[in-house]
C-alpha cells in the first residue's frame, strides 16, 4: 500500500532558512525572502521588524488576531528573549509564544504546521 501525505498546496511550508553570515534567508515555494516575515499555514506577510528591540506592543496584538494557538518567534542569529510588557496581547488571547533562533524557529514551525496545528511565525531576518 502507498502513502502519500496530501497537503494543500496553500499551504505556506518553509522549503530552506540558509545563514548568510550574520543573517538568514527563507525559501518558500519558488521564492526567497532576505527581509523578515510573518508567515501562517494561509498567509505570509512582510515584516518591517529587523531585530528585538525593534519590537513594540502592536506586533503582539497583531500576532494575537491571527488566530493561531502558538507564536513562533525567530529571533535572527540567537535567540533573545522580547520584553515581556509587550507581549501581553498574547497573554491576554491565551495564545503561547516559543522564542527561538531563526533556523529553529522555521523547523519548529514546519513541525507544528504538518501537526496540524494553529501557528504563526514572526521570521527575522
Amino acid at each position: 500500500m502507498k502513502l502519500v501525505l496530501n497537503q494543500p498546496e496553500q499551504l505556506q511550508i518553509i522549503r530552506a532558512c540558509e545563514k548568510i553570515g550574520h543573517r538568514y534567508q527563507i525559501r518558500i515555494g519558488d521564492t526567497l525572502y532576505q527581509e523578515s516575515i510573518i508567515l501562517t499555514p494561509q498567509k505570509l506577510e512582510m515584516w518591517p521588524i529587523s531585530q528585538v528591540s525593534d519590537l513594540k506592543n502592536e506586533d503582539f496584538v497583531h500576532f494575537a488576531n491571527l488566530g493561531a494557538e502558538v507564536l513562533i518567534l525567530g529571533t535572527g542569529a540567537t535567540m533573545v528573549f522580547p520584553d515581556p510588557v509587550i507581549t501581553q496581547a498574547l497573554m491576554a488571547k491565551g495564545i503561547g509564544m516559543e522564542v527561538m533562533d531563526t533556523a529553529a524557529a522555521c523547523r519548529t514551525y514546519n513541525i507544528l504546521l504538518s501537526d496540524g496545528r494553529s501557528v504563526v511565525a514572526g521570521l527575522m531576518l
